[in-house]
């Protein structure tokens, strides 16, 4: 796996949603409005820690499944939080977000809002997030589930499915999902993929036809 890992990661996102063109499918990649904590330059990959919420009128001094959610997180995970129908609301801030760093978290994930954004890019743990906030949970969204498959907001398409285990990847192009059951597919494809675009990259600096470029490689 790990192996795997750094493979997707030494590619990128985009190399990964050609492959999955040239196997016939469609990219599982996200909404095109998340944005990177601390900033460009953000890039992780991992195994989908999922969690799920919704909109939900309560009291009460804090969300206990959120929090146990987080205590279960275990290292190298990236924390996928499906916000549903959350609206204005954060999903966490910089205590949860220090907890889920002080567990190993390899990335964030966020279909809904953060808070704290000034700390959070002090922390050193990448995250992608669709909105900011001031506005808390609590009382007004909670988690209703932990490891088990979500819908989160997609980019090619209306929501994207991630099941707990899915790899997760994420740089300054986007996040895409590659479902376990296609990880050895897409790995094995990565690296002649990478390598055909870089010596792509240098014909075409050198001056090269870009319709020589295509002939050669089959893609551009």
């Amino acid at each position: 796996m790990e192996a795997e890992l750094k493979s997707l990661i030494q590619a990128g996102t985009a190399v990964v949603a050609d492959i999955f063109d040239n196997l016939g499918r469609l990219p599982p990649i996200l909404d095109n409005t998340l944005f990177p904590i601390p900033g460009p330059g953000v890039q992780f990959v991992g195994p989908a820690y999922t969690i799920a919420g919704e909109l939900h009128s309560w009291s009460g001094r804090g969300d206990r499944g959120k929090l146990a959610a987080i205590d279960a997180m275990p290292v190298g995970v990236v924390a996928v939080w499906a916000g549903n129908d959350i609206r204005g609301v954060c999903c966490f801030g910089d205590l949860l977000a220090t907890a889920m760093k002080a567990r190993g978290c390899a990335g964030v994930v966020v279909d809904g809002g953060v808070r704290d954004l000034a700390y959070l890019r002090s922390l050193n743990l990448p995250m992608m997030a669709r909105y900011r906030t001031p506005a808390q949970s609590i009382g007004r969204w909670r988690v209703t589930d932990h490891q088990a498959p979500i819908r989160v907001r997609g980019a090619l398409e209306a929501w994207v499915t991630v099941e707990p285990g899915d790899l997760v990847l994420a740089d300054d192009d986007g996040v895409i999902v590659v479902p376990a059951a296609l990880l050895p597919d897409i790995a094995a494809q990565v690296m002649e993929w990478a390598g055909k675009d870089s010596r792509a990259r240098e014909d075409i600096r050198k001056g090269g036809s870009l319709l020589d470029a295509l002939d050669t490689y089959g893609h551009l």
